[in-house]
């Protein structure tokens, strides 16, 4: 992922497997599309980041990085400060076979994010790098359970209907009041919906909530303000969906989520 205000070209140093750059921005950053001749893990520290590829949008929290083939164009962004970090990765490794070929979430465990940046930070010999590259390696594997991503629709007018639900998720206009206003049979929407994206109107909203539910955890809003704020109207809903997602409550999972506040 190349800064706002310049295009780096990512290389792996020579012998090695993987090299990292960290990109700490003190306030919202957006990041144009482009592509990299390497892959990328793409990961944070804290704060609030996004990543639209493949036709998807992701929210990453701590907890998940986004893995981004080589050559796979993508944009990313922040709201407010953040510690983004970018992974890039050798082509010539034969550990990178047992790796998607697509854009998909990668676990974040302990061991790796504590791996990764040890290999960023601290000043061992070459071959005790390389020993933990090959760990790392070792430790990357898609996330076990449903990721923070969205599939965007392609078509125009079902791109508007998602705009704006990711811009207002309380938004409780349902297929039938979409349909309406685009002059569109409530079938034939819901149909088109789901071709595109994989899954029900419904199901895409709760999922577009959620995301933005993370976003406020992170900043350390209340459960209760974040589940009136996206239009639920029992609490208790907004946690039994969180769950189903993340196999946390939302105050399980803002314990060990600190904000960001700001940046080094």
């Amino acid at each position: 992922m190349p800064p706002p205000e310049t295009m780096i070209v990512p290389r792996v140093p020579p012998g090695f497997l993987l090299t990292t750059i960290d990109y700490n921005v003190s306030n919202s950053t957006q990041w144009e599309e482009h592509a990299h001749r390497q892959h990328e893990l793409l990961w944070s520290e804290g704060g609030i980041v996004t990543l639209e590829a493949g036709g998807r949008v992701w929210s990453i929290p701590p907890a998940l990085g986004v893995w981004v083939p080589a050559d796979v164009p993508h944009t990313a962004s922040t709201i407010g400060a953040a510690r983004v970090r970018a992974t890039y990765f050798s082509e010539i490794d034969e550990h990178l076979g047992l790796l998607p070929a697509e854009v998909t979430g990668i676990a974040i465990s302990d061991a790796l994010r504590v791996l990764l940046m040890h290999n960023l930070q601290a000043n061992i010999a070459a071959a005790a790098r390389l020993r933990l590259q090959r760990v790392i390696l070792d430790l990357l594997a898609p996330a076990p359970t449903t990721s923070f991503d969205l599939s965007m629709p392609a078509s125009t007018h079902l791109r508007v209907i998602a705009d704006e639900v990711l811009a207002d998720p309380a938004d409780k206009r349902t297929t039938a009041s979409w349909a309406s206003a685009l002059g569109m049979h409530e079938r034939t929407l819901a149909r088109q919906f789901e071709s595109e994206t994989g899954i029900t109107f419904t199901q895409w909203r709760i999922l577009a909530r959620l995301q933005v539910a993370i976003r406020e955890l992170i900043n350390g809003e209340p459960v209760v303000s974040i589940s009136r704020r996206l239009g639920y109207r029992n609490p208790s809903t907004f946690i039994e969906h969180f769950r189903t997602l993340t196999g946390q409550t939302p105050a399980e999972y803002a314990r060990g989520r600190p904000p960001v506040s700001e940046c080094a």
